[in-house]
């Protein structure tokens, strides 16, 4: 990787790690690795199906670039530790963020996959 390429990486992540912290999470911590440990991996199963659907959706939106269970990869990256469930308010506002941010993503990296990109 280029050094524009790992800046702008290095960027995108810390984006990520903010809209997690915003959203009351673990500013070290991305919001997918948040979505997949408490989509896959959390004893407290509160919620099941709010984790599992966001999952369903960053899985989508990053499939171009990372294959399947983005998610999962993510916390593999990050560490398991100092996941927050939050209050209603703040996995509101996590959804929102989410959401509105795959939307957009999923525009480049279908596109991208349309064109020929396929994943690792």
């Amino acid at each position: 990787m280029d050094a524009v390429a790992k800046w702008l990486w290095n960027v995108l992540v810390a984006i990520d790690q903010l809209g997690n912290a915003i959203a009351g999470g673990d500013p070290d911590i991305t919001i997918s690795a948040r979505v997949g440990y408490f989509a896959n991996r959390s004893p407290n199963k509160q919620f099941h199906y709010y984790w599992r659907f966001l999952e369903r959706v960053i899985d989508f939106t990053f499939y171009p670039l990372d294959g399947p269970k983005h998610c999962l990869s993510s916390l593999a990256k990050d560490n398991e530790q100092g996941h927050v469930h939050g209050s209603d308010l703040v996995r509101a506002i996590l959804a929102f963020i989410a959401i509105t941010a795959c939307v957009f993503i999923s525009l480049l990296t279908w596109t991208a996959y349309l064109l020929g990109h396929r994943p690792k």
